[in-house]
């Protein structure tokens, strides 16, 4: 996959977005020109989605499921801001190609830390899964589904534990709680889950941060 502009990042002074917020959006328009012909909506069926050409696997481990199940789902400006904790982890050689081609640093990509993460986002570049952090005490209810919080799931379901959910850790899930299991989570996935674990059920395609809080209470009372 590819990198992310930075809408939500821009610095605002006097209700106005600085000089700053505008470059970031143009070298990340740069970065989609390159990788998807500036297509944000873009969905090939090759594995990648969006104008930055985001796998599932760095999607969701930088915190994207949060905005939509895939990135071709999601908005220019949220997939921007899912690339900049991308950049911040792995600066411009996430993307090795485009990057290099667009100018991208991270100056003027306006990086955000996202933590302990070290997927590679680059369809040019062989990546790995977001680190596990430690699975030590219970998981922080914030609803945010981050590789702690994804290795409790998966140690619950009988998955993998490495920190991501695969699409395998989904069909354990969806077996978990009594949903077909396609490996895609969607509405009848998210009604079994929150069945399951007894969140509101709230309409929700895909992981939202209501249900994901209460799955994180779930889990740390087992």
């Amino acid at each position: 996959m590819t990198g992310v502009a930075v809408a939500g990042v821009a610095t605002v002074a006097g209700g106005m977005a600085t000089a700053s917020s505008a470059q970031a959006s143009t070298v990340w328009d740069r970065v989609a020109a390159c990788e998807s012909g500036g297509n944000w909506s873009i969905n090939t069926g090759n594995g990648y989605y969006g104008g930055l050409q985001f796998s599932d696997r760095t999607w969701d481990g930088f915190g994207g499921e949060r905005y939509a199940p895939t990135a071709n789902r999601a908005t220019k400006a949220q997939q921007i801001t899912v690339a900049q904790k991308v950049l911040a982890s792995q600066g411009p050689g996430a993307w090795p190609t485009c990057g290099a081609r667009a100018g991208l640093t991270r100056a003027n990509g306006g990086a955000v830390d996202a933590g302990s993460t070290t997927s590679r986002a680059s369809r040019s570049t062989t990546r790995t899964a977001p680190a596990a952090h430690s699975t030590a005490g219970k998981l922080v209810v914030d609803g945010i589904r981050g590789p702690k919080t994804n290795a409790a799931i998966e140690r619950w379901v009988g998955g993998s534990v490495n920190g991501t959910l695969s699409r395998t850790d989904v069909k354990a899930l969806q077996r978990k709680v009594g949903s077909a299991p396609d490996g895609i989570i969607g509405p009848k996935t998210m009604r079994a889950l929150q069945t399951r674990i007894g969140a509101r059920k709230n309409g929700a395609r895909y992981l939202d941060r209501a249900t994901v809080r209460t799955l994180q209470t779930y889990l740390n009372a087992r």
